[in-house]
């Protein structure tokens, strides 16, 4: 039961870092992404600026996290990383593409209209990825530190 305790604690206490440093990176991300295409960058550029805007502070914060693995594990760490970062940027981009699209439609004459159908799949996107992502860094990018032999205690 103590175990338990103890693994649901740590999942709490990650969960929260997780999401302070997504909220962080989601800020950098948004203003840039809003900024972008509202100045007239297509939607693929604009989420690959914001994408690169937020994807290193939020690397740095979650390695904090989690503890990484050292100098010896960051290639590794950084390579799965933006294999998930990546991943997510690729769906993101997708997302806004095809909602610009749709956004055209509803609003052909309404660039206010467009930038929010777009924005709102772009926050859509990287809201879902919010969950995925942190099982993939807790489990993929950062597992060493998830395996490390707690330290004893002096009595």
């Amino acid at each position: 039961m103590a175990q338990q305790t103890s693994t649901r604690s740590r999942y709490w206490r990650l969960l929260s870092r997780f999401a302070a440093a997504s909220v962080v990176a989601t800020g950098i991300s948004q203003l840039v992404f809003l900024l972008s295409y509202s100045l007239g960058a297509t939607p693929v550029v604009s989420t690959v600026l914001a994408w690169l805007s937020g994807a290193i502070p939020n690397f740095v914060l979650n390695r904090r996290t989690w503890g990484g693995g050292g100098r010896a594990a960051l290639r590794g760490e950084i390579l799965r990383y933006g294999a998930i970062s990546v991943g997510t940027a690729l769906l993101a981009a997708l997302a806004t593409h095809n909602a610009e699209s749709l956004a055209t439609v509803l609003f052909p004459d309404a660039r206010a209209g467009q930038v929010a159908v777009v924005w709102g799949a772009f926050v859509a996107t990287y809201a879902v990825m919010f969950v995925v992502k942190f099982f993939l860094i807790d489990r993929l990018v950062f597992r060493r530190s998830r395996h490390q032999v707690p330290s004893t205690t002096r009595a």
